[in-house]
């Protein structure tokens, strides 16, 4: 997914290949399970429409219809051929995906693109169509007045992930990818058309532009000379994100600036941190999203620098389509946008960040922490984030938190917790995760254990004691603690002793005492 990994700007290429139609495969089976647990942490993109939160993680598509109290996941289902969802696009009924999985190479692993699975009937059934990739025998495209332009076939899915999706109104469906730049299909997949962008060396481009040169020695001028389009010798044709305004206005953001258009991507206008007076804060533009207000249009964008170390991190904003941008959070990754009237949201790597002013002051929130069944997510990454009339919905690396905006309820005052987990029902067990655990890396490791009704109270006194190998008692986590008997609880380690130091490396054991029944015992092995 775009939000967790980082891309190398060489592409993998095995051989040179042009454009095909490409493979469709129709399943009318829209097998899925359901179940109350969300189906992975990695939240990494969500899209509302009215009554479905749809969500991207690291094991699927999974979609809630009451805020994530119930799960409907897609992971098992054989139209969708890899888990890994790596962009996530909605419009009224229709939904697309990009999935994508790690080809192992020699020396690591190369991100591969694995195709694009669909529904237009709000997920009743679905359709799979392959990863773009070129004919062997399409390096030349005719753009306006321009014949024969020679652009790079891509052959190969190595390297040739899609990164975004925007779908028009209309339905034509956008896809920004890394090595395919930036495409666009009006049958759904069946055929995807090339879009070109300006090179790295141009600020627009147009149908009307003249692009051929000759070759001084051409003296007779007889032999057009066209420029490459080549992602390898090209930033701006890397790309990675895309916001389709309608049908006529396009946004496309690549590792060289954002770019728009507004007859329907014929023609573009770059701007980069270098052009203008008041540029974007970092060519490599992540996401783009729009915010109105009062009938106005602002274009965001979280931007992340390219090659130039006079560029920066951070967000922009424009306000006059492009001519002019407001930087704001300096130095934060940021991945994703959300709005609510006046009020932005920001996810970032520092956590989601909240703004009332219009950027002049923010507020932000890192810890969140469900205090009802104990669940405390340490990671401040933040991927994602929906809003939902006063519902804020924020997707981490370790769960999904809701919690709620308005007057009589301050955001971030409280928050409802979702996390996959094995769920052990009422039996008296328990395990701790991850396992083994580095204290550096993990922040935290979770001492799970089911619900069971152990009283009559209702309630349950828990004891929780952690040892080393020579069983000498090295931290009290809890000591007598009331629990709910009706959920399942986690409780949280830090990795410390009593005294607050770091334990060594090495193998630990816990002691779970529930009222007075026998004790429960784990192993934590921890490793720094």
């Amino acid at each position: 997914m775009k939000k967790l990994f980082v891309i190398c700007y060489m592409l993998f290429v095995g051989s040179l290949l042009g454009q095909i139609n490409v493979p469709r495969v129709i399943w009318s089976d829209s097998s899925s399970s359901s179940s109350h647990l969300i189906p992975s942490n990695s939240v990494t993109y969500m899209r509302y429409e009215p009554g479905n939160l749809w969500t991207g993680t690291s094991k699927g598509l999974a979609r809630t219809t009451d805020f994530g109290n119930s799960w409907q996941s897609f992971r098992k289902n054989p139209k969708f051929p890899h888990n890994g969802i790596f962009a996530l696009a909605t419009q009224g009924n229709t939904i697309w995906t990009s999935t994508g999985y790690d080809t192992e190479i020699e020396g690591g692993s190369v991100q591969t693109g694995g195709g694009y699975t669909f529904s237009l009937d709000n997920g009743l059934s679905w359709d799979y169509v392959a990863q773009t990739q070129d004919n062997p025998d399409a390096k030349y495209i005719q753009y306006g007045i321009n014949d024969s332009v020679w652009i790079l076939p891509v052959t190969v899915p190595q390297q040739n992930v899609t990164f975004d999706i925007s779908i028009t109104p209309a339905g034509t469906v956008y896809i920004a990818s890394w090595s395919s730049s930036l495409r666009r299909s009006y049958d759904n997949g069946l055929t995807w058309e090339r879009i070109l962008l300006p090179l790295d060396n141009t600020m627009s481009i147009s149908p009307w532009d003249t692009l051929w040169t000759y070759a001084p020695s051409d003296t007779l001028r007889q032999q057009r000379i066209f420029p490459r389009y080549d992602p390898r010798q090209n930033n701006n044709m890397l790309a990675f994100s895309v916001y389709a305004v309608d049908d006529s206005t396009i946004w496309c953001g690549t590792a060289g600036g954002v770019n728009k258009s507004t007859d329907g991507g014929s023609s573009w206008v770059r701007f980069t941190h270098q052009n203008q007076t008041k540029p974007i804060l970092g060519n490599w533009v992540i996401a783009i999203d729009e915010q109105n207000l009062n009938g106005n249009s602002r274009i965001w964008t979280t931007n992340w620098r390219a090659i130039d170390n006079e560029e920066e991190y951070g967000v922009s904003y424009t306000d006059d389509a492009g001519l002019n941008w407001t930087n704001l959070q300096r130095g934060v990754k940021a991945y994703d946008f959300a709005f609510k009237d006046s009020i932005v949201y920001v996810a970032t790597d520092n956590g989601i960040y909240r703004t009332e002013d219009l950027g002049i002051t923010f507020q932000q929130f890192s810890n969140f922490i469900d205090t009802l069944p104990r669940i405390y997510i340490p990671s401040p990454k933040v991927y994602s984030v929906v809003v939902v009339n006063d519902t804020v919905l924020v997707g981490t690396d370790d769960g999904l938190v809701v919690t709620i905006d308005n007057d009589t309820r301050p955001f971030g005052s409280t928050w409802k917790a979702y996390r996959a987990y094995q769920q052990l029902g009422t039996k008296a067990e328990t395990y701790a995760y991850p396992n083994p655990y580095s204290p550096s890396l993990d922040k935290i490791v979770r001492i799970h254990y089911g619900a069971k009704e152990f009283n009559a109270s209702g309630n349950r006194e828990v004891s929780v004691e952690l040892f080393d190998f020579g069983m000498n008692r090295v931290r009290t986590l809890i000591m007598k603690t009331q629990r709910s008997v009706a959920q399942e609880f986690d409780e949280i380690w830090d990795g410390r002793s009593d005294n607050g130091e770091l334990v060594p490396n090495g193998v630990y054991f816990y002691r779970l005492v529930i009222n007075n029944d026998e004790p429960l015992f784990g192993k934590i092995l921890v490793l720094q």
